[in-house]
């Protein structure tokens, strides 16, 4: 991790945008930083004609052995999402300003290819800035973390004051925000998730172990275009927490800025990945 450090090829406020292209955010996921988010999209995007541009906000915090409150720079994304949403909104009006474009195109992994960057469209003015909006392991309808919601729950009717002690205190709301059925994603759920005018596209993994079950990524509406890595590439084995470093994801994501219906009729090519070395490999 490099908090604080830009990728390669993002945030160049002098990039004028190529001809039927956007500026494409990059907005990373729950406790990650730009840099160990877009570190492999970024210069590739970049090289690909795109303006690229990524920000970090809302860290995570913790007490020092002074009982001084240090941030966690490397645990961006961390803290109450409409906050975070707020924020966004006016880091994607600067990126317009400097561009002179219309409308960006967001690319988001985890939080910030689903709740996040939809909490911006639906309430912070996003719906008539984004023209795209491609999703990486997205938590569209939340996370039941393989179950663990469940011991969430009964912890907070034991512990009521677990949001104020240890999340408030922390700045880590996001989490308890992005479990299914949240007072949150239901509230960002209601009356429809998507917008006529913008293109959605979620790419998804069946190894997610974080976004679960690994379904709950996808958006059942019209237009959403629902992808899965297994099912463009069988021996594909990312993970959620990896997935911003699969090639396929990336040639998926660069038909999805194309628009364009003949760019998803370009073969992908596919590559076998092994999630973990194991033992027997090193024999």
């Amino acid at each position: 991790m490099q908090p604080g450090l830009n990728p390669l090829g993002a945030n160049d406020f002098n990039c004028v945008p190529q001809a039927g292209q956007n500026p494409v955010v990059l907005v990373p996921g729950t406790a990650e930083d730009a840099y160990a988010a877009w570190a492999y999209f970024s210069p590739r995007l970049k090289q690909a004609g795109y303006c690229v541009f990524t920000f970090n906000y809302n860290p995570s915090t913790h007490k020092d052995i002074h009982g001084n409150v240090v941030t966690d720079d490397d645990k961006a994304f961390s803290g109450d999402i409409k906050q975070t949403a707020a924020f966004m909104a006016g880091f994607v009006d600067r990126v317009l300003a400097a561009t002179g474009a219309q409308e960006v195109d967001l690319v988001g992994h985890s939080q910030g290819g689903g709740v996040l960057p939809r909490s911006y469209i639906k309430w912070y003015g996003g719906d008539k800035k984004v023209d795209k909006l491609i999703g990486l392991v997205p938590n569209n309808h939340g996370t039941t973390m393989g179950g663990m919601n469940e011991l969430f729950n009964k912890l907070l009717v034991k512990w009521p004051g677990i949001k104020t002690d240890v999340l408030d205190a922390t700045n880590q709301q996001g989490l308890l925000e992005q479990l299914v059925n949240s007072e949150l994603l239901t509230s960002l759920n209601e009356g429809g998730m998507t917008y006529p005018d913008i293109k959605y596209t979620v790419i998804s993994t069946k190894l997610d172990t974080v976004v679960t079950p690994y379904t709950n990524a996808f958006i059942e509406e019209p237009g959403v275009k629902n992808l899965t890595l297994q099912d463009v590439c069988p021996a594909d084995a990312h993970l959620h927490q990896n997935i911003p470093y699969s090639d396929v994801a990336l040639q998926l994501t660069l038909r999805a800025l194309n628009a364009d219906n003949l760019s998803w009729q370009m073969p992908v090519e596919c590559y076998r990945y092994q999630a973990y070395l194991k033992a027997s490999d090193l024999i």
